[in-house]
């Protein structure tokens, strides 16, 4: 289950990645491939939580899980700003999509970490 979370996260990583690409270079971002990256960074998240919480205590897993929820308020605080009137046809602040991805990827190299170790 593990693994499954990781290969999904990874695909949430390379969304997030293309997205951030876009905001870079000033476009408007696609709606649908947000709602994809945070639906499967979600399942990502469910599926690492069951596991977390099912499997033995492991320090690395936990502080991942640490980080990613932190990540998940992080976007919803992005979609929130997203979707208020005032910043509708502007990208997101860079700085709050550096601060999510700088926890979603730190988030995913402690479980890979933690992944190896087991």
């Amino acid at each position: 289950m593990i693994l499954a979370a990781i290969v999904l996260f990874c695909l949430a990583v390379s969304l997030g990645l293309y997205l951030v690409v876009l905001g870079v270079r000033r476009r408007r971002g696609s709606r649908v491939l947000a709602a994809v990256h945070g639906v499967v960074a979600l399942l990502g998240l469910i599926l690492f939580g069951v596991q977390v919480f099912k499997g033995p205590v492991n320090f690395l897993y936990n502080n991942a899980a640490l980080l990613f929820v932190l990540a998940l308020f992080g976007g919803l605080a992005l979609l929130a700003a997203r979707m208020s009137n005032q910043e509708h046809h502007s990208p997101p602040s860079m700085l709050g999509v550096g601060l999510h991805a700088s926890m979603g990827l730190f988030a995913l190299l402690l479980l890979l970490l933690g992944y190896a170790r087991a």
